[in-house]
Order: structure tokens, then sequence, then C-alpha cells
């Protein structure tokens, strides 16, 4: 199945290489006649300045200034064409990479999302430059990576899963579409940082007011804005006036002057309000319109997935009122069109002054916010889901032997064939079972909770992360690296990597037992657990190790929890005796060839009867003596 998908990916290279071989002979040629224009142009005029040049010269050097602009114009449009398709042949070798176990440089691994303390994020890697999400993400926009990051960060229910997976299997098979989303996403990533300031100015308070309802300052502001529709017309009628009269005027020569200066006035008097507003809106650092593009495309695209129907409609009836988000973001970028006149100095002072056109740009600004203002979160809230959504959908494309999982309410389930690690590279992948269930009738049953003994590097901290982001993935509605799974809607927690905080005196055995205490706890919140253990209680001597394990473990499954807990401690192993069944041993052993030693990194049933601690001393280099 990867074939096919790395087959499809070669044929739609080859398309695009023809398509940019095709826009760079048509830009070369476009070159080229540019020059002959430009030459044609300018040595008849540089020759009709220094002698006499006849009519028909000039006349032919102005045709061929005129192509020359025409060329021009021409030239930028299949430049940015160009651009494009370098862009989709960018995103396309980066999908191919992927494919081959390779991360794109400068990939986002989505760290400012972290949350300190958070139940499993930092134990399993799911945020960070060797993480999940830097696998998972193919979200270009700050709004896309923050919903992808909550979504990893935080499980969902059954019924979200469910809603989400549909999604997923529809854009999975829409690979025109995901290409269209990535290449519209990354130019408007590219333009917008973390802060948006079109939601920013969207959802502030209004400046004008646009209903006659306001009081205070924004009532005395509408007087102004009232009186000024009044003046303008009435300054330049008179000035038309005097001009046709001319001579004849009289007193009406100089009457317009009442009404400018009283303009000056409003101008004065709004200048702060309006100069702040049209400021912050016409910004060339804070493109509002960088979002038109990706909107279009979803909302020209007919879905049958609930969810995505549900993002369709919602850009579709942008402003509630029938108009398309993509229109009404249209509006906006022509209102700020007008409002940009302010970067032409001299042409808009005297606008502003003769015509009050900021006061005017200013109110068509408040009337598009007051019309649609209200709804550019949830614009830009469907934006960040669809590309949510899109980045679980190109990775289950380009993974297709992973399984969509059933998630199902239920007791606490959790079930994996051949469940492996998915950021380790497939040819080297190792994959085993998992089944924990706190109700026989939720899988075949292996137990609440397993004991995974085994030696040195023999792949217990793996196999425990597998099951972590299995559990991550599925509950976000993406695929799991598994050939099956099936589980019910669990709150994950874990303890992994511990470290100590001198700051706060707190020593590396304190600060596992206080997390220790945390997944205990969470157990009150509901049976609906699954803890993942590494190495319990190792900074304490055996015989404590032994009694605080067996009480923590016995307390998580009694309480209702699944899980796996690893240790190297054989002392533990009688947790399945004491627990009656309900916490089972494995193990991942070494092995021994001529020698040398080496992993299968396969799962048994029972305690580990090998060591290998002394071995791996002595790989290193450590003097220590034959066991």
């Amino acid at each position: 199945m990867t074939d096919d998908i790395e087959a499809s990916y070669r044929a739609r290279s080859e398309t695009l290489a023809l398509e940019l071989a095709t826009l760079t002979d048509r830009s070369d040629r476009l070159s080229r006649a540019r020059l002959v224009t430009f030459l044609c142009a300018a040595a008849p005029s540089a020759y009709g300045l220094a002698r006499a040049l006849p009519q028909a010269g000039w006349a032919g050097a102005g045709l061929a200034a005129t192509a020359f602009f025409a060329l021009v114009v021409k030239h930028a449009f299949v430049a940015s064409d160009r651009a494009r398709v370098e862009l989709r042949v960018a995103i396309l070798d980066e999908a191919r990479g992927r494919i081959e176990g390779r991360i794109p440089e400068g990939a986002d691994g989505g760290q400012r999302f972290a949350v300190a303390g958070h139940p499993y994020a930092d134990d399993l890697d799911v945020l960070g430059p060797r993480s999940l999400f830097r696998a998972v993400s193919r979200a270009e926009t700050a709004i896309g990576q923050e919903t992808l990051a909550r979504w990893l960060l935080a499980p969902a229910t059954a019924a979200e899963v469910g809603a989400r997976q549909g999604a997923v299997r529809e854009l999975a098979a829409k690979p025109a579409l995901l290409e269209e989303i990535a290449v519209r996403g990354r130019l408007a990533g590219a333009r917008g940082g973390a802060a948006d300031p079109l939601l920013d100015w969207a959802e502030a308070a209004a400046v004008l007011p646009v209903d006659g309802s306001a009081e205070g300052a924004i009532a005395t502001r509408g007087w102004l804005v009232r009186a000024a529709k009044a003046l303008v017309p009435m300054t330049l009628g008179l000035a038309v006036i005097a001009g046709l009269l001319g001579e004849g005027a009289g007193l009406l020569a100089r009457a317009w002057l009442g009404p400018l200066i009283l303009q000056g006035v409003v101008l004065a008097a709004l200048f702060a309000t309006v100069a702040r507003t049209i400021a912050t809106v016409s910004s060339r650092e804070a493109p509002f319109g960088r979002y038109r593009a990706l909107f279009e495309a979803v909302e020209a695209e007919a879905f049958s997935s609930p969810r995505l129907a549900a993002i369709g409609a919602r850009l579709r009836d942008g402003d509630g009122h029938g108009r398309a988000a993509s229109s009404a973001i249209a509006s906006l970028e022509r209102i700020i069109g007008f409002a940009d006149l302010r970067h032409n100095t001299v042409i808009h002072l005297v606008a502003n002054v003769g015509l009050l056109w900021d006061v005017f740009c200013t109110e068509a600004l408040e009337r598009w916010r007051s019309r649609s203002g209200r709804r550019v979160r949830g614009w830009l809230e469907a934006l960040g889901e669809l590309e949510a959504l899109a980045s679980l959908a190109a990775f289950a494309r380009e993974h297709p032997a992973f399984a969509m999982p059933v998630v199902e309410d239920g007791p606490p389930c959790f079930e994996a064939e051949a469940l492996g690690h998915p950021l380790i590279d497939g040819a080297k992948r190792v994959a085993n079972d998992a089944r924990l269930a706190a109700d026989p009738a939720c899988a075949p049953f292996a137990g609440d909770a397993l004991l995974v003994t085994g030696s040195n590097m023999s792949g217990k901290s793996t196999w425990l992360r597998s099951i972590g982001l299995a559990t991550v993935m599925a509950l976000a509605g993406g695929p799991v690296c598994a050939r099956s799974a099936r589980l019910s809607p669990l709150r994950l927690w874990t303890s992994m990597r511990i470290r100590d905080a001198v700051d706060e005196g707190v020593s590396h055995f304190y600060a596992e037992v206080r997390r220790l205490k945390a997944v205990v706890d969470a157990t009150t919140q509901g049976p609906d657990v699954i803890f993942l253990l590494d190495e319990i209680l190792h900074g304490t001597n055996s015989r404590e190790r032994v009694v605080g394990a067996n009480h923590v473990v016995s307390d998580l499954v009694r309480r209702g929890a699944v899980g796996a807990v690893s240790s190297h401690d054989l002392g533990l192993a009688s947790l399945e005796q004491a627990t009656s069944g309900r916490v089972r041993n494995v193990h991942f052993r070494e092995l021994v060839d001529d020698g040398k030693m080496t992993f299968d990194y396969r799962l048994r049933a029972g305690v580990v009867d090998t060591s290998n601690a002394l071995r791996v001393m002595r790989m290193a280099g450590l003097d220590v003596p034959e066991e």
C-alpha cells in the first residue's frame, strides 16, 4: 500500500516538473521579449532626444513601450504561477521524505504549546524537536497548529473521535484538496504570526456607532461623522458653484471655506480615533486577506462527512446573512485598499482634508466589524480544525498500514494487534500485541495491567511509549501504528522521565513519588485511566521498591484503571499472584549469539530469566568481572 502512495506522489512530481518546465520556458521567453521591447522603446527615444525623430519613430517607440509594460505585467503573473508550482513541488518533496522517514528541516515541533506538569506529553515526546506533533503536523497557520496540539494534549470523547475519523477518512481520499490546503495554508502562514491582528481587531470595542444606540464619547463621534456627511457635499457643492460662476460669484466665491474649516474641526476631533483604527488594519505586516484563498478552497468543496460539511457550512454562511467568509474578507480588503491611501502622503493629505477620507474609511470598517466581526473567531476556529484534520489525514494517507482504531464507550480497555512506535522507521520497527482490559468482555482478557520485566535496552520503555502514543493518536481522531486497535476513551497518565528540582529542594525519588500520587489521584475522577509507569520507584532499595510498587499498582487496578509497569526488579513479579492475575507478567530479553548480545524486541509471557547489566558495562569499556 505504501508503494501505491509513493507511486502517486512520483506521478504527481512528474506532472509538476513538466508544468514547472513549461512555466520556466515561458518566463524565459517573456524576459527576452521584455528586453527587445525595452530596447525598441529606449533606442528611438534616446535618439529623439539628441536629434529630430520623425513622428512615426515616436509612435513606434510608444507602441514598444506599451508592449514592454504589458509584458512586465504578464511576466509577473507567470512568475507568480511558477512560484506557486515550486511551492507545490517543495510540499510534495516533504511528503515523500516523510514516507522515507525524513522529517523536513525546520518542521515545527510545537514546543510553545507545552504545559508544565502535563499528564503525558513530556514522557511520550508529544511535543518537541523529535516529537509526534512534528511527525503529524501539516498545519501552516498558527490556529491550525494550536488546534492540532490541543487535540494531542487532551483526549476526545468517543462521539467526537468518530466525527473526526469520518472527516480524516474523507480528506485522505482527496489528495488534490490536501495539496491545496497545504499550499494555501503555507502562503497564509508565511504572512501571519502567532498573534492574529484580524481577530484582535474584529473583537475589539467599537470606536464609532453604526446603529445609533451608542452613548458617551462614541455617541459624540457619531454626531461628528454625521456632520462630516453633511459638510463634505456642502464644501464640494459650493466649490463647484464658485468655479462655474467665476468672477460673478461674489460672496459665493469663498463660501466653501466655511464648511471646509468645519471639516478641519471634525477631522481634528476624530483624528486620534481614525488614525489608530486605520493604522491597525492597514499595517503591511498584518495582511487580513491571507486566509481568503483557504476559505475559498473549503467553500467550493462538497463534503459528505458531517464534520467537514459543518466546517464548509460555517464558512459559506460566513457573516450569518448568506455571505461567505471569503466574500466578507474580500469586502474588508477593498475597504483596506481605500484606507491604504495613507501610504501616499501628498494625495492622502489632500483627500483627508478635502473629503475626510479617513473618517469615512473608519466608518466603513466599523460597519464591517459590526456585521462580520463577531464571526471571525468562528472562521478561524473552522480553519484550525480543517488544518488539524488535514494533518491527521495526510499522516493516515502516508502510513496506509496504520489502523484507524475503534473507539467505543465502555469499561476501560486498550487492545492493539501488532502495535509499534510511530516515530521509529518502519524498516526497523518491531510490533507486539497489547491487551489491557478492566472487563473480560471488552477484549481477550490479558490483565488489567501488565508488569514488564527485561534486560537493559530490550525494548520495555519503547513498548510503553507505543501504548501511550497509540492512545494519544486514537483519541485525537487519527490512525495508530498497529494492524488493528480498539479502546475506550481513556485518560492517559505516565511516569517515565522523572527529574529532580534542585531549586525546589526536590530529589529524584520524591519527584517520582509526587508523580505517582498524581496518577493515583486521577482515578478519583473516574476509572477511565490508563497508566504507564517506567522503572517504578527505581530510586530506592529493592525491599521498599517491592512494597511500594505492589501497593501503588494494586491500588490503581483496584480503582478500575488499566496500564503497564516496567521494572528491572524481579521481586515485583509477585504482583501477578497477589492480584489474582489482574496484573500479568510479560518480558523482553536479550539474545546471545557467539558471544554477541542482540535483541529481537519481542514481548513474551512470564518473567524474564536473564540479565545483561554487567555485559552492557563491559561493552562500554568498564572492567567488571564476568557473571
